[in-house]
């Protein structure tokens, strides 16, 4: 198959549209919730269930592809991609909305894999490195744009629009690479079926047990006893027949290297606090700090410029350094973000936001970067599939937990704190007194108008205090990795002295 500029554009393309609608519904969520039924507290399932769908399809890709091809089940994958695109853009009811973007992530997830088994396949090897570290920027900077841009369309047109937009240029693409579908060699279609059955039915009762848990009243729902003990059995299942399985689904014999599992822990603490911080911080602004999506739209840029500048800063320094050194800076430029939120409230002004933003960006790249040198050094040239496959897998998880637990711990502790203010509040407080005087004798409000204005007030203040307390779980998390990070120097020289 010849290799053209369109083509590597064509596979840039694909991987920027497979990044970009994973977060596409983090803000605009909450205007597809009310519009079909669900609510605030919902709005964060769409990401979630299109992450399930990632999780169900990426460890198919590998075996289909090595049967038919890349270029074909990318083909294959960008045709399934406009077809529930177009159902989620004609969806009627919220749950069917999120079984489509099921399907949705389903249709992405081979994207992940096949984009850069074709790069590597079809392109000159020395151009192998800088591409892939093109495709870690991606997914620095474009997470923030689709959260921005599903914000922005959804406020000044309609929420369906997002899905339908992109749907001429996903079709010629599809075509582009079913015309491409010659050139690649073919093996044997290897897929232990037995154990991608334990692992779908284990990873996705887990995720949707995890994410229902808050709205289905945590264990005293059946359903959720039910899909959460039996996820955790057939997950055991799972690895106990993958370690003498002669080709298991995922190598976990990788993870004997102590600098692959390292990078992982590193990688799905990253992108737990990461998506955690763009869901709540929209959340938070939108509903309850009076921000438009357009303002919302601008502050989660910051985060992608910073990410880019931090690129072109260090690209041609970080070679010279242990990627150790520079997980410390970005660890420490994340944690800084997260204490730096912690003092917010709810008459921030736009200066402050977007400083934590700026430092939040910027540490996520070096974040990256540092951990890409680290998985690629683990193992030989031979492994980095598996390497990649381990990357993402870990990526989607930690993206979808992150998601929906912070979310949960920011709704539990609103209550908290909503319930702590008010308690104060009631008709013998002399502050209460004063604001129904305020409000009936300033503002001519009626006394039920007081009461809501009232309840207003003390969401907003409960809202604020709230996301302090989860931005500042996330820099305690964050300093964890510091003293990890710390003890992988110590674990070296204990190593080095023990050999020499």
């Amino acid at each position: 198959m010849k290799v053209s500029s369109l083509f590597v554009f064509s596979i840039f393309t694909t991987l920027f549209f497979a990044i970009f609608y994973n977060t596409v519904t983090i803000t605009a969520g909450v205007y597809i919730a009310s519009d079909l039924g669900g609510s605030t507290e919902t709005s964060v399932y769409p990401m979630v269930f299109f992450g399930v769908g990632n999780l169900l399809s990426l460890p198919l890709t590998t075996p289909f592809a090595d049967r038919f091809g890349g270029v074909k089940i990318l083909s294959l994958s960008l045709f399934l991609f406009f077809l529930f695109s177009v159902l989620c853009a004609s969806a009627q009811t919220f749950f069917l909305f999120n079984v489509y973007r099921v399907g949705m992530g389903f249709a992405i997830g081979p994207m992940f894999i096949i984009t850069r088994r074709l790069l590597i396949a079809f392109t000159p090897k020395p151009s192998h490195e800088r591409y892939f570290f093109y495709m870690i920027l991606m997914f620095a900077t474009i997470p923030v744009l689709g959260a921005s841009f599903g914000a922005w369309l959804a406020y000044e047109t309609h929420w369906r629009s997002i899905f339908t937009l992109h749907l001429p240029l996903v079709f010629s693409l599809a075509l582009y690479f079913w015309k491409k579908i010659e050139g690649e060699k073919r093996g044997l279609f290897v897929l232990d079926k037995i154990g991608y059955a334990f692992f779908a039915y284990g990873i996705s009762s887990l995720i949707t047990s995890l994410t229902l848990v808050q709205q289905l009243d945590w264990y005293r729902s059946s359903l959720i006893c039910f899909l959460f003990i039996t996820s955790l059995v057939s997950l055991i299942f799972f690895l106990l027949w993958t370690k003498n399985h002669p080709t298991p689904l995922f190598e976990f014999h990788l993870l004997k290297s102590p600098v692959l599992s390292y990078a992982l822990i590193n990688l799905a603490v990253l992108f737990a606090c990461y998506f955690g911080m763009i869901i709540l911080l929209s959340l938070w602004l939108n509903l309850f700090v009076v921000y438009t999506p357009l303002w919302i739209s601008l502050l989660l840029c910051i985060m992608g410029v910073a990410a880019l500048i931090g690129y072109f800063v260090s690209r041609d320094i970080l070679s010279y350094f242990d990627p150790r050194w520079t997980l410390c800076v970005a660890i420490l430029s994340f944690a800084f973000s997260c204490y730096y939120s912690t003092y917010f409230d709810v008459d921030i002004d736009f200066t402050h936001l977007a400083i934590a933003r700026f430092f939040a960006g910027m540490g996520l790249v070096l974040f990256l970067f540092s951990l890409a040198r680290l998985s690629l050094a683990s193992h030989p040239l031979e492994k980095s599939d598996s390497v990649y496959e381990f990357f993402q897998i870990t990526r989607i998880i930690f993206s979808s937990l992150g998601a929906a637990l912070f979310c949960i711990g920011w709704q539990r502790r609103w209550a908290f704190f909503h319930e702590r203010l008010g308690e104060n509040l009631n008709w013998f407080s002399q502050l209460t007194q004063n604001f129904f005087h305020r409000g009936e004798n300033r503002f001519y409000l009626t006394e039920e108008r007081t009461k809501g204005e009232l309840a207003n007030f003390l969401d907003r203040q409960a809202t604020s205090l709230a996301l302090n307390d989860i931005f500042g779980l996330m820099g305690y998390i964050l300093l964890g990795l510091l003293v990890l990070l710390a003890l992988t120097f110590l674990y070296e020289k204990v190593r080095k002295k023990k050999f020499s």
